[in-house]
């Protein structure tokens, strides 16, 4: 199942979200903006330095969001 990492008011986040819906993909949401945990994890262990961030089994699929984020 994917990670997904956002953080609230984020449009890029939202656009992110409305692609997975309707490809009808499953995920966990991570909001950095009130879990200083997943915070921590979105930059330490996947370097991402904006949102949205999606990870699967470990592996970032992306940073950011259409070159915004």
């Amino acid at each position: 199942m994917l990670e997904v990492y956002v953080k609230d008011g984020c449009p890029y986040c939202e656009k992110q979200l409305e692609v997975l819906k309707k490809k009808g993909v499953a995920y966990e949401l991570y909001n950095v903006s009130v879990d200083p945990d997943a915070l921590k994890k979105a930059r330490q262990d996947y370097k991402a330095d904006k949102v949205p961030v999606v990870v699967e089994d470990g592996v970032v699929h992306n940073i950011g969001f259409g070159g915004g984020g």
